[in-house]
């Protein structure tokens, strides 16, 4: 390992070749593919990406490492590395592709989330090694424990798999919790995404109210029978969500 991990910036690189070929059939790369990955690290999957010759753009904000790739992109004429936060990077400019990859640190899971859901429409799917527990919230269903604000916008925006769990043992060096492969395959869904948003969080964000009270800033007389306002947040599905703001959209037009 020519890089030493520094856990200001969570990293956890992945050394275990059978688990690294596993995580690659998940992605499933070949030439034609335009792929963004976020943090290429040491290169366990950036390596293996650069061997099907795909098109491929790595976000990198570790500059020793982007320095690395960088001079490493010289030889390839169908890679780049930008030298850059993710989480507040504008990913426009690499965008539309059909794939985005990454092994995605803990301490930024959820704001990477919801990046990913702002470009959904330019990004077909997506596989990212996350912390079991954060892959469970993604793909919890109405009733469950682990259902929450994260499970309803990614049943909304895409179709969600957790693939297989990654044991601590494959990363260097090895975090204190298992992580798992999940993956996404975005729907072409037509819907006010800032609406579903703020609705969502407001609703989970008093989860012990029913929605009538939660919710109250939208209700209306009118809305009674489109919502089931005497149910709390984790009683709602993601398409009774969907409804309920496709009304208020069409409402406010």
């Amino acid at each position: 390992m020519s890089h030493y991990p520094k856990k200001s910036l969570g990293q956890h690189f992945l050394n275990d070749k059978n688990m690294i070929a596993k995580i690659m059939r998940a992605i499933d790369i070949n030439e034609n593919d335009s792929v963004l990955e976020i943090g290429p690290g040491e290169g366990a999957l950036t390596y293996e990406l650069l061997k099907s010759n795909c098109m491929l753009t790595s976000l990198e904000l570790d500059t020793e490492l982007a320095m690395k790739w960088q001079n490493i992109a010289i030889d390839h004429s169908r890679f780049q590395c930008i030298e850059c936060d993710a989480v507040t990077e504008d990913w426009l400019p690499y965008l539309p592709v059909n794939k985005c990859v990454g092994n995605i640190p803990y301490n930024v899971s959820r704001p990477l989330i919801y990046k990913l859901f702002r470009y959904r429409k330019q990004i077909a799917e997506t596989v990212f090694m996350v912390q079991k527990e954060f892959a469970e919230k993604l793909a919890a269903r109405a009733g469950e424990d682990a259902y929450g604000i994260l499970s309803v916008l990614s049943a909304s925006f895409a179709d969600v798999e957790v693939l297989f769990n990654i044991p601590p043992s494959v990363f260097y060096p090895p975090p204190k919790v298992t992580s798992a492969c999940v993956k996404f395959t975005f729907k072409d869904i037509e819907i006010n995404d800032t609406l579903l948003i703020e609705v969502v969080q407001t609703a989970f964000n008093q989860r012990r109210k029913t929605l009538k009270n939660s919710l109250k800033k939208y209700y209306r007389p009118e809305l009674e029978d489109k919502f089931e306002w005497g149910k709390r947040a984790e009683e709602i599905t993601p398409e009774e969500y969907i409804k309920f703001v496709n009304c208020l959209t069409f409402k406010n037009n």
